[in-house]
């Protein structure tokens, strides 16, 4: 177990390390979940008199297109000078590989969504309760984590295609439907003050299902 841990968090740091370098994902990602705030603020914003409305949509609009963004770079990147195939000749559990590039895309996606709630708050001005941040935070983290479960298997399993930017989302959106309507509640739910016990349990269960999916299938995915 030790072993396996240590593999998934040094699979982790390397993802991190070299985002830090060359900061590919995250600042064409955050630049791109920037762009779409502005959109809504110019095009919606005046015709809203509630703004939690279009505060929230918008937030998750930009969450689905900086997170299948951030998938497709995070695989491509692993294409280039065959560092996935260096990557399976390691004498380790494959399965502690997904581990560790689920993490560090959980980080990239729920990273940029914090941005992007602080762009939606100055452009949008949409203003969650104080106190409703830290859980605000959780399911961002928790939405991100999902989404990213199924990102990475699919974004892997779709790198060496020539229409990937195209078939991946066509993949992914479809699996994440109700990681995105548990997000959408849930920030309703934590501005409104309304019950969201129900939400929370399907966004983790749904979690759990997605993350135990890609790690069972994540060597066949990878062998293919």
């Amino acid at each position: 177990m030790g072993i396996y841990l240590r593999v998934a968090i040094e699979i982790f740091r390397k993802d991190l390390q070299i985002e830090a370098r060359s900061k590919r994902i995250f600042n064409t990602a955050a630049i791109f979940s920037l762009l779409v705030i502005v959109v809504f603020a110019f095009s919606f914003a005046q015709t809203f008199v509630d703004l939690t409305v279009i505060g929230s949509g918008a937030l998750w609009v930009s969450f689905v297109f900086a997170g299948t963004f951030s998938v497709i770079q995070g695989a491509a990147s692993e294409e280039q000078d065959a560092a996935l195939d260096g990557l399976l000749l390691a004498p380790v559990d494959r399965s502690a590989i997904y581990a560790g590039k689920v993490a560090s895309s959980t980080v990239f996606i729920a990273t940029v969504e914090l941005l992007t709630l602080g762009f939606v708050v100055v452009f949008l001005d949409y203003a969650p309760p104080v106190a409703m941040f830290p859980a605000f935070v959780g399911v961002i983290i928790a939405a991100s984590f999902g989404f990213s479960a199924v990102g990475v298997s699919l974004s892997l399993l779709t790198v060496k295609s020539q229409l990937r930017e195209l078939l991946l989302p066509m993949l992914l959106i479809p699996l994440v439907i109700p990681v995105l309507l548990a997000g959408i509640s849930l920030t309703r739910s934590l501005t409104t003050g309304s019950s969201s016990h129900s939400w929370i349990i399907l966004l983790l269960a749904y979690d759990g299902i997605l993350f135990l999916s890609g790690f069972m299938t994540f060597e066949y995915i990878v062998e293919g």
